[in-house]
Parts: C-alpha cells; sequence; structure tokens
C-alpha cells in the first residue's frame, strides 16, 4: 500500500479546489442474499452485465489518478462477488481509506481474517432488528439474524471497527432505541464524533419504478414516537428545532440545490458514473467515456438546470427544509419536478413543530 505522512495527506487535502472527488462510493454488484422490504436497488440485478474484475481495476486505477481518497465499497452486498477479495486488496494497495458497507452474511473466517491483516476504516452492518422475528420479517430470509449476529460478535472479537446502521420502517419503529442501545452496550458508546450507531429515517422508492418499498415509511407521528425511546437522539431532535429556519435564497428558479456532487460520486455495478446514487441524469458508461470527463465536465451541467414549470415546489418556503430533491422526485413520480405528498408532510410538520418550539 502507498504510504504518506499525514501532514503530506492534509496538505493535499487543503490545496484542493472545491470540485474534487474525495469521497466515492462503488457498488460492486446490485446482487444480494437477503430479500429486503425496502431495498432500493432490488429488481436490478444482472451478474452478466457487472463490470469485470480488470474493468474494476481500471476504474480504480483513474479514480486514484484523480486523488480520490475515502472509498466505499457496497452492493447490494459487495461480498456476493467471487473476486471481492482481489478488488478489496487492489483498492487498499492503492491507499484508498475504505469503509465496507455488507449486510454480515458473507464474513467468512476467511473474509474476516483478510480484514484482520489489511484492516478498512471500518465495516457498517445494516441491523433492522434487535430480536429475530423484526429483523427476519423485513429481510425475509430465515436464519439471516442468527448470521449478522455471529458476523457482528466476530468483528467486534477481532477488533475491527465497525459501526452498526438501522432503516427506520414500520417494522422495527420500536426497536430503534434498543437496537442503538444494544450497540453502545456491546461496541462502546460514541467518542465525541466517532458514532458506533446511526439510522436512516427515510426510505425510496425502487429504482426501476417499483413503489411497493414505500408502504413501510413511517409518518411523521410514528417518527416522533420512534425519536422519544431514546433521550440522545430526542435531544438531537430538539436541538434542530431550534436551528434557523432557513431562506430559499436567490438561487429559487434553479432545480438543483445539493452540492454534494461537488466531493461525491457513485459508480454502478455496471460501470456508470452518477452525482446521485438515486439519479442517472448527468451520469457516463465510464466504459466510453474518462472518470476524469464524466466528474469535471458533465456533473457541472446540473449547476445550468432551472424549473421549467410552475411546481409549486421552486417557491416553496419550506423548500430548505424538505426531503423533496430533483432524484427523489424523479423516481417517486417520473417528474424531477413534482411535489411528493409525502415529503410534503413531513416539510409541514417539521415546520409546525420548529415554529412551536420558538
Amino acid at each position: 500500500m502507498e504510504k504518506q505522512s499525514a501532514d503530506n495527506f492534509f496538505k493535499r487535502l487543503q490545496n484542493k479546489k472545491k470540485h474534487y472527488p474525495l469521497n466515492g462510493q462503488i457498488e460492486l454488484t446490485y446482487r444480494c442474499n437477503l430479500d429486503c422490504v425496502h431495498c432500493y436497488c432490488k429488481g436490478l440485478e444482472d451478474k452478466e452485465k457487472e463490470l469485470t474484475t480488470k474493468e474494476w481495476k481500471k476504474v480504480l486505477d483513474e479514480i486514484h489518478r484523480e486523488d480520490c481518497f475515502n472509498l466505499i465499497l457496497t452492493g447490494g452486498d459487495p461480498l456476493e462477488r467471487g473476486d471481492f477479495l482481489e478488488l478489496y486488496s487492489y483498492a487498499r494497495q492503492k491507499g484508498f481509506i475504505i469503509t465496507l458497507f455488507t449486510n454480515g452474511q458473507r464474513l467468512t473466517k476467511k473474509v474476516i481474517d483478510y480484514l484482520v491483516k489489511s484492516p478498512p476504516f471500518s465495516v457498517e452492518i445494516t441491523l433492522n432488528g434487535i430480536t429475530q422475528k423484526t429483523y427476519e420479517s423485513i429481510t425475509r430470509v430465515e436464519g439471516s439474524f442468527k448470521g449478522v449476529m455471529t458476523a457482528i460478535r466476530e468483528l467486534k472479537r477481532k477488533d475491527i471497527r465497525l459501526i452498526l446502521k438501522s432503516n427506520c420502517l414500520r417494522q422495527n419503529k420500536d426497536e430503534i432505541a434498543r437496537i442503538k442501545a444494544w450497540t453502545e452496550e456491546n461496541l462502546g458508546k460514541p467518542q465525541g464524533k466517532k458514532y458506533r450507531f446511526k439510522y436512516d429515517p427515510i426510505i425510496y422508492p425502487r429504482l426501476n419504478g417499483d413503489k411497493t418499498s414505500c408502504a413501510y415509511r413511517l409518518s411523521f407521528e410514528e417518527f416522533l414516537e420512534a425519536k422519544k425511546q431514546d433521550p440522545d437522539i430526542w435531544e438531537e431532535y430538539e436541538k434542530g428545532l431550534h436551528g434557523k429556519f432557513p431562506g430559499l435564497g436567490r438561487n429559487r428558479n434553479f432545480l438543483y440545490r445539493c452540492s454534494a456532487w461537488m466531493n461525491n460520486f457513485f459508480i454502478n455495478p455496471y460501470g456508470r458514473l452518477k452525482f446521485c446514487m438515486l439519479s442517472d441524469k448527468f451520469s457516463v458508461d465510464l466504459k466510453t467515456i474518462s472518470f476524469k470527463e464524466g466528474f469535471y465536465n458533465v456533473f457541472p451541467l446540473l449547476l445550468k438546470e432551472k424549473f421549467k414549470t410552475g411546481s409549486k415546489c421552486k417557491d416553496c418556503p419550506l423548500r430548505p427544509i424538505c426531503y423533496h430533491c430533483p432524484a427523489r422526485a424523479y423516481i417517486e413520480t417520473g417528474d424531477e419536478e413534482a411535489p411528493v405528498p409525502y415529503y410534503c408532510e413531513l416539510a409541514k410538520a417539521t415546520a409546525e413543530q420548529m415554529y412551536a418550539a420558538r
């Protein structure tokens, strides 16, 4: 692995322009051995279309040349690929700071022993239930709860840095606090900003247009009930209510408000470089167009996009606190400017809470 001093590392960061690929998320495959009710990429699995080992190595070479630092290896579940350890090893030798996203089911002794010898920055495992009944009602695979708990305990025993995370769903809304408590009891409480547990409140439609996953979303009231179960989560939520209510600013005519693309990128299993995990717009095929061209010349085109319709989202004062964005709107409605009723409800309820807290 390429080595460098800490001083040189941070000097390279500080000398960067605002637009450079600091963080990459690589979806090695959409395949997974679970059948989770909320999975956003289910239905897109196609092993034959996935990049080969050689093609992935070429991609890693390209993003390394552009000084990407942080790399997330994810899926589906990346361990479904038979060449996972070969690709992981290649990325480590390049000097990437690697985080591994996995469901834990394929963390065999061979894989764990390799991670001990060549450790990632962290391994993040999704734990969507602290009981077998809840967890397997989401994964829909018998025996998967035992599998994930075995993996978690083995990673802890091997002293590999581990983070557990949960999606907020109808099935597990009463266990979010219990999952957090179990995590802190077994992995330790947060130290500064180093958390061992995190949760994602929003469930998206699947990328193939299937909206069945949306049936498992929580209402605003259910979110509050889940947050109130844990004093730390509730305290964090209340602090947010007292923050300054953001304004629309002068750029209300522009469709895209997100700036994450300036330092983040996504590559799907078939070699598509994307500025957003949920959107194929302003994306390129890395088999025919270079990473450099896509990241520096294609991504910025979104800055020119303006509202073309009379969408009520354009001048909505709640837009700055709303989950709505063009990518989320498109996969939900087929129109990137259309309001999403679910997000409207959450934004209105949040605004009411913010005004009441003043």
